[in-house]
């Protein structure tokens, strides 16, 4: 046993048993966990334990860690004997924290009107709509940590136990970063929730109708509407946008085509492409390319593309039409003598730029020759007063001078820019409308700068420049 108490052979047997020296009994668990300490105490005259002697037994047995030295000093100086006290312990292992997920975005979106300055709520506005952009953090991600090493008794160190990575789902074009800390968005979309998760949808899909349960939508991508769009709500799309119903005096606007399978009554449509409508009525429409509808019935359209009333029964009946290119329709104008205004090629544009140029030269031309006229008053002036000027007339001849010079400038810019807008013109005599049905008296044609009223009916025929007049001619 440890420490045991050596005997003096020269001293009889009684005095042995007298005289035996305190001792110290150590034990542990065999994970090295807790060790406990037990005090023998002397007998006789044998020597008492000291905390030297208690320290120097754990350490002989190998106990170096975690030893709690106030719990052995106390023991030898309480002489507390033959009773077992812990008097070292393992520092424990912490155990690594569970990784975790912050969302960015919320979750359910809860419609929020929007309010004028009065505090007058737009339940039109509802942002609903969540744009994001590619690479837009979604979520921040807290990654587990492998926790803090402990140490057993014996100075040994203890293996903790890492924490647990936090469950990441990726929903639809969403990436999970290099790093592993973030969830971005792989594409440019709106973020919606569902199925455990965000995801990015290139697309905003309206199931139903646009109504005041979903609000205005402005979006950069494309849009769909499997519904109608209902009066008073506006689409923006910065792509395309498509709508599979009719739209009621609403405004719509796409940087790409715009597609409504319905109708467009009573709306604002415009498209940075082309535009393709079941019918028109009572809607204004600017497009950068081509537009085609079964009807359009007292609408104003402006295209830089053709513009196609299709069909035989493709009617064009009231309003102001103007396309860059030709026009094709079944019919145009209506037994009711509907006035229905063509225009056709950027004659017409190039014509009222012109126009104006016009008046900007006979302007700039009077204002130079009042420039010079004074120019020279002031001249006669300076001759006649001995050649000076005053103060006032010398600022005067300044002003003036820089009018002349400048206005002389401004004339022959405005010239030569006249003169290219003819030249324009003399090349744009071959566009046409082209008709499949009829055209009705009440009808006012004018391709370029050229232009003819309809007084008769006409059949299967065509409208183009012949001899530099508007003429129809028979197909």
């Amino acid at each position: 046993m440890a420490n045991e108490p050596e005997i003096d052979v020269t001293e009889t047997s009684e005095e042995r048993v007298q005289n035996i020296d305190g001792w110290v009994e150590v034990s542990y668990d065999p994970e090295g966990t807790t060790a406990n300490m037990i005090l023998h105490a002397p007998h006789g005259a044998g020597a008492p334990i000291s905390v030297p002697q208690a320290m120097g037994e754990l350490v002989r047995r190998g106990v170096t860690a975690g030893i709690d030295e106030e719990a052995v000093r106390g023991m030898v100086d309480g002489k507390l004997f033959e009773t077992p006290i812990c008097v070292a312990r393992a520092v424990p292992a912490k155990r690594g924290e569970n990784g975790s997920i912050s969302f960015l975005f919320e979750k359910n979106r809860v419609p929020k009107p929007k309010h004028d300055e009065f505090g007058v709520a737009d339940y039109r506005e509802l942002n609903l709509i969540v744009p994001i952009r590619r690479g837009t953090v979604i979520a921040e991600i807290k990654l587990p940590t492998p926790g803090e090493p402990g140490l057993n008794i014996f100075g040994k160190p203890i293996k903790p136990q890492a924490g647990k990575p936090a469950n990441v789902t990726l929903g639809k074009n969403t990436l999970l970063t290099a790093d592993g800390k973030n969830i971005v968005s792989a594409c440019d979309g709106h973020i919606v929730y569902g199925t455990g998760c965000f995801n990015v949808e290139s697309t905003v899909t309206v199931k139903a109708d646009l109504d005041i349960s979903i609000g205005n939508i402005d979006f950069f991508g494309d849009v769909l509407i499997k519904g109608n769009v209902m009066e008073g709500f506006s689409v923006k799309a910065g792509r395309s946008l498509k709508i599979e119903g009719t739209a009621f005096s609403a405004e719509l606007s796409a940087g790409g085509n715009i597609v409504i399978n319905g109708g467009a009554i009573g709306c604002k449509v415009e498209a940075g492409g082309d535009v393709k409508i079941g019918f028109c009525e009572n809607t204004e429409i600017k497009a950068q390319g081509m537009v085609e509808s079964s009807q359009f019935a007292f609408c104003n359209v402006f295209c830089y593309g053709e513009l196609h009333a299709k069909g035989k029964t493709g009617v064009i009946s009231g309003g102001i039409i103007t396309a860059m290119k030709d026009i094709t329709a079944g019919i145009i104008g209506s037994e009711k003598y509907t006035s229905t205004e063509i225009n056709i090629g950027d004659g017409s544009v190039i014509c009222a730029r012109k126009s104006e140029a016009e008046e900007e030269l006979a302007a700039a031309t009077e204002k130079f020759e009042q420039a010079s006229k004074n120019v020279e008053f002031l001249k006669h002036r300076k001759k006649i007063q001995g050649g000076t000027l005053t103060d006032m007339q010398a600022r005067q001849m300044k002003t003036e001078t820089q009018n002349k010079v400048y206005f002389s400038v401004r004339r022959k810019d405005l010239q030569s820019y006249i003169a290219q807008l003819d030249a324009d013109l003399k090349h744009r005599d071959d566009l046409c409308a082209i008709v499949n049905g009829k055209i009705y008296p009440g009808s006012h044609f004018c391709i370029n700068y050229l232009s003819l009223d309809i007084t008769d009916t006409f059949s299967r025929s065509k409208v183009c420049i012949i001899d530099d007049t508007v003429q129809v001619v028979p197909m």
